[in-house]
């Protein structure tokens, strides 16, 4: 028997923090497949064993929460919608991060398949909005309270409003797309690893207005 099959790989304990519990379980599922249970799951990235585990909720509510913090080996935070209301959430689950548990840690972008937009709120009223991809950097028009601002991408936006170190990735990934979440949590557990430095490769609720409406643009396209 070989000095490699004699020294076996310690099982890494990575934490998905999230704002919502089936969020969290639906990522454990895309990446553990059948060997998913609900908040937790096992499976083996590039030859290392991972243990998945999902904390969601308020941290203050959650009696344990600091220490499993601390007991991880990484951590995810996993973002859906940007809108003020989710944000506050997501920001009270960041802030609550200690320094040293920063990295590794990995941002992912919870997508569906094919979506073009992602949501977030007006930086003046608060009015939930629409914002395509593909409108990224132009000037958008809040249609509740008519001011006008630059449109922000889904990443830049959850990294100016958690005001992120440049060491902390920000990856989509896509439901029910088993390749897309094994693959961003591979980079994270390379990093665990000291394979990668930096911020690593990318492989690829309540209401607060009546609705959430799209992003007007000045030349009135849709």
């Amino acid at each position: 028997m070989t000095e490699e099959n004699t020294q076996q790989k310690k099982t890494l304990d990575v934490l998905i923090l999230s704002i919502h519990q089936d969020l969290g379980e639906t990522l454990v599922a895309d990446i553990c497949g059948e060997n998913a249970r609900g908040s937790t799951g096992e499976t083996t990235i590039e030859n290392q064993p991972v243990l998945i585990e999902v904390l969601a909720g308020d941290p203050r509510l959650i009696p344990d929460w600091d220490a499993r913090v601390q007991k991880a080996d990484a951590l995810v935070l996993l973002v859906r919608f940007l809108d003020v209301i989710s944000l506050d959430k997501i920001k009270a689950i960041y802030r609550r991060v200690p320094s040293e548990k920063l990295m590794p840690l990995s941002v992912f972008l919870f997508r569906e398949e094919g979506e073009i937009d992602f949501k977030m709120s007006c930086p003046a009223c608060g009015q939930k909005l629409w914002v395509r991809d593909t409108d990224v950097n132009k000037r958008g028009r809040c249609p509740n309270c008519k001011k006008a601002f630059k449109l922000p991408s889904q990443a830049g936006h959850i990294k100016s409003q958690l005001m992120l170190p440049d060491a902390v990735p920000v990856l989509s990934v896509v439901r029910g797309n088993p390749s897309s979440c094994r693959g961003a949590l591979a980079s994270l557990i390379a990093r665990v690893e000291g394979e990668i430095v930096g911020a690593g490769a990318a492989p690829d609720a309540e209401t607060l207005k009546k609705a959430t409406v799209r992003v007007q643009l000045p030349d009135g396209s849709q």
